[in-house]
């Protein structure tokens, strides 16, 4: 049974998810506050988290922040805001995927579910006899899905940013268009925003320090250089 945290402080909305979503044999806890929630999240062992981006005295986006310096647990944000700045940023951050409210459970499940198999499928891949990847100096670790730079350094990266790297890395010269990053990587029929990629890749090259090493290819294609 996936173990799911909802960090919601409207009480009917938590009230309709966690019954819902119980109902859908998922194993749920709940938090009201922005208060310890960083901590509660990096110290128990959930397997995806939704988050609020509109909690009281504490966003949603700084959680996601402290969150991501030491976990690439997968998030969801959810938010009324429809700014696609809003989208944008929560994606830059470190969010996994985002959700506008008002939204029905069942695109939560479908959402959820989604990246619940993603993970998986990558944890079922793990049996390759190909257990690391290097180039230009960076390793990744498939088993792990950890990356390291020339100092051994480990560079955190949300789980759709790793998996899309490593894609490039083993496409190797050929071109992978954004719509393949969308199905086969992400896991998405449809685009979430027309952005979503782009975003990933832009939080991609920020955190390799290299610019030039992902390729924009007529805008609907990427490469590694």
């Amino acid at each position: 049974m996936k173990k799911i945290l909802i960090v919601e402080d409207d009480k009917w909305i938590l009230a309709w998810l966690k019954l819902y979503m119980k109902s859908m044999d998922f194993d749920i806890e709940t938090l009201e506050t922005w208060e310890g929630a960083s901590e509660k999240i990096l110290s128990w062992d959930y397997d995806l988290v939704t988050l609020d981006i509109n909690l009281p005295w504490e966003n949603g986006i700084e959680i996601c922040k402290e969150v991501r310096k030491f976990s690439n647990i997968p998030i969801i944000m959810l938010t009324a805001r429809t700014d696609e700045l809003d989208k944008v940023l929560g994606l830059e951050i470190g969010a996994d995927d985002y959700i506008t409210k008002p939204f029905s459970p069942r695109e939560l499940i479908a959402r959820i579910n989604s990246i619940l198999r993603r993970v998986e499928n990558n944890n079922g891949n793990n049996n390759n006899d190909t257990k690391k990847l290097n180039y230009a100096g960076f390793e990744i670790d498939i088993e792990k899905m950890t990356l390291h730079n020339d100092k051994k350094e480990e560079i955190m990266l949300t789980k759709s940013e790793f998996n899309i790297f490593k894609s490039l890395v083993e496409a190797g010269w050929r071109v992978v268009s954004r719509n393949t990053l969308m199905k086969e990587i992400i896991w998405y029929e449809q685009y979430i925003f027309d952005r979503t990629i782009d975003t990933h890749i832009k939080n991609l090259r920020k955190k390799l320090d290299n610019k030039e090493l992902i390729v924009t290819v007529r805008w609907e294609w990427y490469r590694i250089k």
